[in-house]
This record gives structure tokens, sequence and C-alpha cells, in this order.
């Protein structure tokens, strides 16, 4: 089966399949696409997916080129599918058999004197070819517990790297760089003339260093540089216990990053929140804009440099998709989610303090709200905040061209017009607001809406512009609480017929409890579908761990007894009875305080 797709691949760069072929077929088109693309081809990968079970002989499959292009070829059968749905996160384990990259693997040096609970850390320096192959086979899988994913060559640090290993320094390249930072779950290591060495590393995540990594594979690629002399160091933390690994790794990332320029809001993309509204914005489709032919997601980029990430390895006609779909102007990120969201909210005076102080207040709400009801964060409320978006969108580009307007604050302006309008149909329209899912579905604005917004405009500039105002600074004035307080009291009346876009709050909330009802129904499935996947006999030793500290004559322990006898429902699995979906969300919880006890598994 390789030989055959190895000869289709050779035969097509060559160019022979193009004339045997018709050239009305689909078959054409990719014959063609590896004719005329051959020296963009970084790598081919041929995969054979089967619903058999591989042998156990088969280990490993040659590697091969063909016209000097690397060839890989890959195996699925059905028991390795089932890991990978079994995972839950769409992606196979990284497990790196260093071995294959580099004989006898990296030495290393163990950092025994540094005495930590739970992890390892190892030190040692990696050739920059291997550093670079390794990228080129698993790519920004490696990057997932980064901060921040590769940022292009246009970023000054990477234009610096890339500068580096062109130049006549490039043997400074160890002394000019910091290095990367990494994690791992688990490594095998083997003295070889007295010194340790790494042969393999499982699930490992450059937690910091993703530009260096990524820099180093990009500028042999494009630039044709030779790696040849470029060594780079670094440090590999192994936390071999899942439960605090989830912990630790995020904490490694943010410190190890924290003498960079990375944004508070870089930190807060690993959040549930985040996680939730990324996956979202990738599920929901928008309803087609006025003349167009497609819908389309609004992006939301949870870590820095997802959007072009998500381009970088595709084809000329696969990015022509990918942004028809994604639109560049339809993206936005966590610093705008935050503007957008707090301006909704009625804070416009925070909003005015600057993206950064901004988003760490709203992040600080995000996280209060979380704990309490995580089940509003759902598709109507990610509907919502685009069609406040929408809204934001409208005046960013209509103000300007107001006679009224005088250059300058017109970020204030905006954030704080969509906040008094907000406020003034509470105020006017006691039962109503304003209709944000009729602006999801129409992905724009009633006209009435938006005179009424460029009406309400005018008034706030010439407020906070206006001589008697307390702060002479008009830029310090709107980040006060009274600018706000007093914004509010503006005298505005709404046209006529202007209650015909709103919606009444009964409405409203009838959605709302709706939106929410279904949101617990994919969290009570999700946590049966956990509480399960652990299997009974995980179970029967949580149940044994807390049975073997229970006070038996005072009837004590540190779970009550409603927890308790919810803990031993898992044990019903074993005869095909599993626990409710409302069980599973207490014996989550229960877990939680097993393992706070000192459990392990």
């Amino acid at each position: 089966l390789y030989n055959r797709l190895t000869v289709f691949a050779t035969e097509s760069i060559s160019g022979k399949l193009r004339a045997e072929v018709e050239i009305s077929t689909n078959t054409y088109d990719l014959v063609d696409l590896f004719y005329s693309k051959q020296s963009e081809i970084r790598k081919l990968i041929f995969i054979i997916l089967t619903d058999k079970v591989m042998s156990e002989k088969i280990t490993a499959i040659g590697a091969n080129l063909i016209n000097d292009i690397p060839c890989d070829y890959q195996i699925w059968d059905i028991d390795r599918l089932h890991k990978l749905v079994d995972i839950g996160s769409g992606n196979e384990p990284i497990e790196i058999n260093l071995d294959s990259f580099i004989k006898n693997g990296i030495p290393c040096l163990e950092a025994s004197s540094v005495d930590i609970d739970h992890c390892k850390c190892y030190l040692c320096v990696l050739p920059g070819t291997i550093l670079a192959d390794i990228y080129d086979v698993y790519g920004s899988r490696l990057l997932e517990g980064n901060v921040r994913a590769f940022l292009s060559a246009r970023g000054n640090v990477n234009k610096t790297i890339r500068s580096t290993i062109l130049g006549d320094e490039k043997n400074m390249f160890f002394a000019y760089n910091n290095g990367i930072a990494a994690t791992a779950s688990e490594v095998s290591l083997e003295n070889i003339h007295n010194q340790p060495h790494l042969l393999s590393i499982k699930n490992l995540q450059i937690v910091n260093g993703g530009q260096t990594t990524a820099s180093l594979s990009n500028t042999r690629h494009k630039d044709k540089a030779s790696l040849e002399g470029i060594f780079v160091q670094m440090k590999l933390t192994v936390v071999n216990d899942n439960e605090i690994a989830g912990v630790l790794i995020p904490k490694i990332s943010r410190f190890s990053n924290s003498q960079n320029k990375v944004s508070e809001a870089d930190f807060f993309s690993n959040h549930e929140f985040n996680i939730r509204m990324e996956k979202i914005s990738r599920r929901i489709f928008a309803p087609a804009s006025p003349g167009a032919q497609y819908e389309t997601h609004w992006f939301y980029e949870r870590a820095r440099g997802q959007y072009e990430n998500a381009q970088s390895k595709l084809s000329v006609a696969e990015k022509k998709k990918f942004l028809l779909v994604n639109p560049k102007s339809q993206k936005f990120d966590k610093t705008m989610f935050a503007k957008i969201d707090n301006t909704w909210r009625g804070l416009p005076h925070f909003v005015s303090k600057g993206a950064q102080k901004n988003f760490v207040q709203w992040a600080s709400i995000i996280i209060d709200e979380w704990k309490n009801r995580e089940g509003s964060f759902n598709d109507l409320y990610f509907k919502n905040t685009i069609a406040t978006l929408v809204i934001y969108n409208f005046l960013n580009k209509k103000i300007l061209k107001e006679k009224w307007y005088e250059q300058g604050y017109k970020a204030n302006i905006m954030t704080y017009t969509i906040a008094l309008l907000n406020h003034l149909i509470k105020n006017q329209y006691s039962q109503m607001v304003l209709d944000r899912q009729k602006i999801w579905q129409n992905q724009k604005m009633d006209v009435m809406l938006e005179s009424v917004l460029l009406s309400i405009a005018e008034k706030v500039f010439y407020f906070i512009t206006d001589d008697k105002r307390t702060i002479i600074n008009v830029t310090e004035w709107c980040k006060k609480a009274e600018c706000w307080d007093k914004c509010k009291n503006l005298p505005f009346t709404f046209p006529k017929d202007f209650e015909k876009i709103l919606s009444y709050v009964v409405d409203v909330e009838s959605d709302e409890k709706a939106s929410l009802k279904t949101r617990k129904m994919q969290n009570g499935i999700e946590s049966q579908m956990e509480v399960l996947e652990y299997g009974v006999d995980f179970w029967k030793k949580v149940v044994d761990f807390v049975g073997n500290i229970y006070d038996t004559q005072n009837k004590r322990t540190f779970l009550d007894p409603k927890e308790w006898s919810i803990l031993k429902t898992t044990l019903n699995i074993e005869r095909g009875t599993a626990p409710s979906e409302k069980q599973c969300a207490v014996i989550l919880q229960v877990l939680k305080k097993v393992r706070d006890e000192g459990f392990k598994e």
C-alpha cells in the first residue's frame, strides 16, 4: 500500500502523471498540485487508515526521500484511533523517541540538588538541527502549554533569532539565546559512558522558548539556512502526577515567561472560561451577512498567534478557504473580549483605563462568576457578546466620518456610547432590553439603532470634552467613576418606534434559562463520562481509602454522610448501573477532597 502511495507521489512530482490523468478530474488537481508546489513541500506523510488491528511485529517503518523531501509513514489502526478518542483532547499523546533523531539520545544533567515534590529537573544542550527536526515532526502541538504561539518572524524577538542564525555569529547562538523551558510527564534515561542520556520524552511541552524553536525550523525551511554549530540549552521539568501537572505546568509557563514582554492577558489563556469560549467560536457559525453566500466564524484568539498559526501549514487554496470562513475582520482576542463585556456591564470608566488594566479587572469578575454560575457562559452569552462587538465595530468606522468629531478620544467615546445606550434603555424601557440576538442573526444593526448610536456618541463627545469637567485631561477624566455617574444623567429621547428593536425581559430570561439548561445538560453528560472513564477498579481504591480513615466509633470523616453515600454508588458500575449525572458532579467534587487528603492513584 505504501509503495502505491509513494509511486503516485513520485510520478506526480516528476510531472509524468500530468500527461496521463484526465484533466477534468479531481485526481488531476492533486497531481498538478504536487508538481507545481514541489519546491514548497517540506514533508510528505503517507497514512493508512484501517478498522483492523496492526500486527505487533510492526514497530517502525523506515524513512524515505522523494526528490529530497522527507517522508513519514503512519498506520492508524482501530486501536490507535480508539486511544485518540479515549484521550478526549483530539490529539494523540506526544511520545518522542530521541534515539531516532540523534544516536544515543541527548546527554543531560539531573539537578538532583533541587529537591522538588512530584517532579524532577534536567539540564541539557540540544543541537539546533535536532530541535528543528522535532518541531518539524510535532509542530505546534509542542506549544500547547505555552502562553503564546509562534508569532511569525515579524516580531522583534523572532527577527533577532533569524538574523543570528543567518549571520556570521551563528556560533554565538548559545550565548545570545535564553534557551527553552519544557515540561514532560515521563522520560527514560540510560547511562552511556558514565553520562545520563535522555532516550525518550513523553508529552513534551515547550512552555518558554516556542519562538526560538519555531524560528529554527522556519529559518531552515524558508531561508535554506544550515543549523550546524547552533546549540540551545533546555531546562526540562518532569511532572509525573497528572493531577498536580494540571496546576503546576501553567505556573511553570507563567513564571518562566515573567521576565519577557508577555501581557497579563496571556496568562488567562488556560482558564476554563477561555477554553470554552474558544470551542464555541470554532463550533458556531454566524449567519451569512447580507450578500455573502457562506457562513463564518468569529475567531476567538485565546492565545496570541493562534490565528496565524492555524494558517501556517495550509496551501494557498486551503488558506483562501480558511479566510473565507474565518475572515480577519472577525478575529478578536481576550483584551477585546474584556473591553466589549465590561462596556456592556456598564463599566466604561474601567475600559478607559487601558487594555491591560481593564483586562485584569474583567478577569477577576469572570473568575468569580465562573465559580458561582459557570453555566451562564454558554452559546447565548457568546452570541450576545458578538452582537455588542458588531455595535463596537460600527462605531469604530462611523465616528470618524461625523462632522462633530474632532481627532482624539474615539476609544472613550465608543465605550461610553454603548454603555450609555444600555443604561438609557433600562431606565426608559424598564421591561425591555436591546435585542442582541437579532443583531447576531442579521450580523448588522437596524438603521434606527445606527442613527441612535451616533446621536448618543455626539452627546458623549461634548460631555467628556465639556470645559466644566472636574479634571482637565479628558483621558484621565474618562477613567473616573464620577465621569460615568454624570454621563448617565445625560438627557436623551429615543425615536417613537424604538421599542420595535427591543425584546421583553421575560423573553430574554426565558432564552437564558433554556441556554443554561442546555449547558447544564452538557456538563452533566461530561461529568458522567469522566466518572465512568476512571473505571470501577479506581473507585474501589477511592472507597477503600476513605473507609480506612473513617472514624467508626464517631462515624466521622472529611466527607459528610451524603457525600460518602454518593461516593459508594460508583461501586455499582461493576453491575452496569452508573451514578446519575447529578451524582457524578458530586462524586468529582468528592474526588478533589479525597486527593487533598493524600489519595494517590
